[in-house]
């Protein structure tokens, strides 16, 4: 059988395996992976292995007696190449042409591309996807900014589950790739003040471009009361985007009544709260993960109609022997917003032109 390079997580470690080719089943279809960017959660997931299979098993998403950690072979934020139809398929696009697709294969019952045990992720040179859905990349649209549509639809999907108003004041806590996601679709909707907190610099520098209104550093300014303030008679919405769970109870104890808390960062670790603050102040707390299928192609149509500045996001390129080593840079404190793996070629990190 015809092998590959895929890039797998094995008991907290990434590592580069030959592995085969994966065969399209009944309405699927085997494409070569173009771009793929790295996520927060394959960070979160590497860091936090146990963690995260513990929690799988307590939800029945992982046989409970299973001893041994799974290998998952990682990348769901992607574009790819169309290359051989499986049965049961219309060959609705042409073999060569470009694709996105939200990361699921309804073909097996909903598995998640990149996260479930057994499916190849989009590290790899080839993985599947469900014919019925993918979509073709717009003109003009290059498999970096196609493999960028993905965490904007996480942004998006935040903002439509917290029914933010235009005259309501956003507070975005965390201005990496999901928080500058959830600012840009903030700006969209038409929102009057956004203001974007975080303690790196080059992060608020980077809010602004995407449309706050206002930046804070956190460790030297109270930044919900500074929304707070700007909100006067008016609420707050505030957005959690860092994934760091001590955070989540002190937002709820700073929190103006009435305020909405729309918790979008990745948690898994168990979280002290004390929700009389919440009770009393009658807060709304909203949780979001990953979105519906039309969120994804508006923000693919948001890209191509030039409303996003994708290329601000994409800061570092890495080929598929690089990754271990990007896991490595990526883990300790830099520079990088988005990095995109390209698996058809080597190559070390290194920054975007």
């Amino acid at each position: 059988m015809p092998t590959m390079e895929s890039v797998v997580l094995r008991n907290g470690a990434i590592q580069l395996e030959t592995v085969d080719i994966p065969q399209p089943g009944p309405g699927q279809v085997l494409v070569k992976s173009l771009a793929c960017g790295i996520c927060g959660s394959d960070l979160h997931l590497t860091r936090h292995s146990d963690e995260v299979f513990d929690l799988y098993k307590k939800m029945g998403l992982m046989p409970a007696e299973l001893e041994v950690n799974p290998d998952i072979m990682l990348g769901h934020e992607f574009s790819a190449e169309v290359v051989a139809y499986g049965p049961e398929t219309q060959g609705s696009l042409a073999v060569g042409s470009k694709v996105t697709s939200v990361p699921i294969l309804m073909s097996q019952n909903g598995a998640g591309i990149g996260v479930t045990p057994g499916v190849n992720g989009a590290y790899s040179e080839y993985f599947l996807l469900d014919e019925a859905l993918m979509l073709p990349l717009p003109e003009g649209v290059s498999p970096q900014a196609a493999a960028i549509t993905e965490p904007l639809a996480v942004g998006l999907h935040s903002v439509n589950r917290s029914d933010i108003g235009e005259n309501e004041v956003a507070l975005v806590a965390g201005c990496g790739p999901i928080g500058l996601a959830v600012i840009a679709a903030l700006r969209l909707r038409g929102v009057r003040h956004i203001v974007a907190s975080d303690p790196q610099a080059s992060s608020r520098e980077m809010a602004l471009e995407f449309g706050a209104t206002e930046v804070i550093d956190p460790t030297s300014e109270d930044e919900v009361a500074k929304a707070a303030a700007l909100a006067g008679d008016n609420q707050v919405v505030i957005f959690e985007c860092v994934g760091i769970h001590t955070l989540l109870d002190g937002f709820i104890r700073r929190a103006p009544p009435k305020a909405r808390l729309v918790v979008t960062g990745v948690h898994t670790a168990e979280t002290p709260v004390n929700f009389a603050f919440a009770l009393v102040k009658e807060m709304d707390i909203r949780f979001t993960y990953y979105y519906t299928p039309d969120e994804f192609a508006e923000c693919l149509n948001r890209i191509a109609k030039g409303q996003v500045n994708w290329k601000a996001l994409w800061t570092g390129t890495v080929g598929i022997d690089g990754v271990p080593g990007a896991f490595k840079t990526l883990m300790q404190p830099n520079s990088h917003i988005k990095v995109i793996v390209e698996p058809w070629r080597a190559g070390e990190l290194v920054y975007a032109e």
